[in-house]
């Protein structure tokens, strides 16, 4: 059966079989794909919710501090001066390694003056409270500048070990950083973080951190008076960092950022961008997520990132050869199962004469034919009925087919009761030893018709393809003839 199967079909198996591997694979990836891109989502939205939260907190921080400052300085509760203590070239409270306290702030100032010590006194009192809502919750990267730039408090100490006058960018020109408000109208509209482009500042290198950064500035203003002021006496500046920010990154995940995600944040303004994961310059950004007006995260998922590292995606893809085998020797099995049913004897089971088109279009090198005519069949039909002979032709049949390699070995029925068995690769002496065994088989049967014992023989002849099958053929009936000659 080997021969038979054309290459035409193997070619064809080969190509569907590779189209439906294809096919699933890719949808499988697909679904997966989306599976890790809705996780990544729901990622990037507690992200974001984290980045709006704190820009909420610092608004309320803000505004509670400016409150704060009013009572404490029209009560003259600001405290005493000599909490400033000499700090280098600057004044400090709490700045001095030696008298740092984990629950309290640090404030470097130029000189010692009641505005500092009583915004000191009241970013002190907001702290606690802050801190008695959350335990342990506040942010090194988080201060108070004056507007002047005279002093800075921050709200955990460590920012302020690290602090010098004269290498602050900030210190120096805070207009360069941010664009403060031209009046209380303005700030009110800047209580959306939506619009909180002209209080974001630019990337920029942090000094504390050697690494990229920006800033959103929520104001302090002046509520000392009867009638609310325009002036700001302070900004509560928040830093985000790039280590924070990929801190609060892979808190969004878990600790458990995808492999493959590339996350940018992205300057609207500039289109400067800070890449916080993966490889963010070679692959386009799919989706984002808006902070302000003037800052969005880009992200999307890599598929070479996604592929080589996702577990299920690399076992998907390990799988698919082996998907596409099983297609394959299964399409081809049905694809030749299907066509050899039209070259099939349906009474005997045997091919028929129509393989003999696409037999002859194969190498049959070193092959044999044996071709076998039933004796006296006529007189069998013909005594006891076409019946009695479809039920002999069946037997003969049978017994040639048992004693041939269904694989490589082709049993065809010729005719009335003739028939050729085309043995692959087979020597003529293999093929004679075959053709006896077969008339052995054949002579010792008990065919029984009503009652009456009827015997069952046949006459071959053996012939090796040389020039072509049908030469062979030819030189077989030959030797057929001759045994018919011999039995009389």
């Amino acid at each position: 059966m080997k021969i038979v199967q054309d290459s035409l079909r193997n070619r064809q198996a080969l190509i569907i079989s590779a189209l439906i591997t294809l096919l699933f694979t890719s949808l499988f990836l697909f679904i997966i794909y989306e599976q890790r891109l809705a996780a990544v989502n729901e990622g990037m939205n507690r992200l974001q919710t984290r980045m709006l939260d704190i820009f909420n907190d610092n608004e309320m921080i803000a505004d509670a501090t400016g409150v704060r400052y009013r009572q404490i300085k029209t009560a003259g509760q600001c405290g005493e001066m000599s909490q400033f203590t000499p700090r280098g070239e600057a004044w400090g409270i709490n700045a001095d390694s030696k008298r740092i306290h984990s629950a309290s702030g640090a404030m470097v100032a130029r000189k010692p003056t009641v505005n500092a010590l009583c915004m000191f006194a009241a970013a002190e009192f907001i702290r606690s409270r802050v801190n008695a809502l959350n335990p342990g919750n506040f942010d090194a990267h988080r201060y108070i500048i004056a507007d002047d730039a005279s002093y800075f408090y921050w709200f955990t100490p460590a920012d302020a070990k690290a602090f010098d006058y004269h290498t602050s960018k900030m210190a120096r020109n805070i207009s360069s950083f941010f664009l403060p408000p031209v009046d209380f109208y303005t700030r009110l509209l800047e209580k959306s973080v939506k619009t909180k482009a002209l209080s974001s500042t630019d990337f920029y290198d942090d000094r504390i951190t050697d690494e990229k950064a920006f800033s959103v500035v929520s104001y302090i203003y002046d509520l000392s008076g009867n009638e609310i002021s325009d002036h700001i006496v302070g900004y509560l500046v928040y830093d985000h960092a790039k280590p924070e920010l990929q801190e609060a990154l892979g808190d969004a995940f878990d600790r458990q950022v995808p492999h493959g995600l590339n996350v940018s944040l992205v300057n609207t303004l500039n289109q400067q961008s800070l890449c916080l994961s993966g490889d963010c310059h070679k692959r386009p950004e799919i989706a984002f997520k808006v902070l302000s007006e003037k800052y969005v995260i880009h992200y999307a998922i890599s598929l070479s990132g996604f592929a080589m590292h996702d577990t299920q995606a690399g076992l998907l893809i390990l799988m698919a050869p082996f998907f596409f085998v099983l297609i394959m020797m299964g399409l081809k099995t049905w694809l030749n199962e299907s066509d050899l049913k039209i070259y099939i004897d349906s009474l005997t089971g045997c091919f028929n004469r129509k393989i003999l088109d696409i037999i002859k279009r194969r190498d049959l090198s070193n092959s044999s034919v044996v071709l076998v005519d039933c004796n006296k069949f006529k007189a069998i039909n013909d005594t006891w009925g076409h019946v009695a002979g479809d039920r002999a032709l069946q037997i003969i049949a049978n017994r040639m087919l048992s004693n041939t390699r269904t694989s490589d070995d082709l049993v065809i029925r010729t005719g009335g009761d003739e028939f050729v068995i085309v043995l692959y690769q087979a020597k003529t002496a293999d093929a004679v030893a075959i053709a006896e065994r077969i008339a052995h088989q054949i002579n010792a049967y008990q065919f029984i018709v009503q009652d009456t014992q009827v015997p069952l023989s046949i006459s071959w002849g053996v012939a090796e393809v040389i020039a072509g099958i049908d030469d062979a053929i030819q030189n077989a009936d030959g030797e057929m003839y001759k045994m018919k000659q011999t039995k009389g």
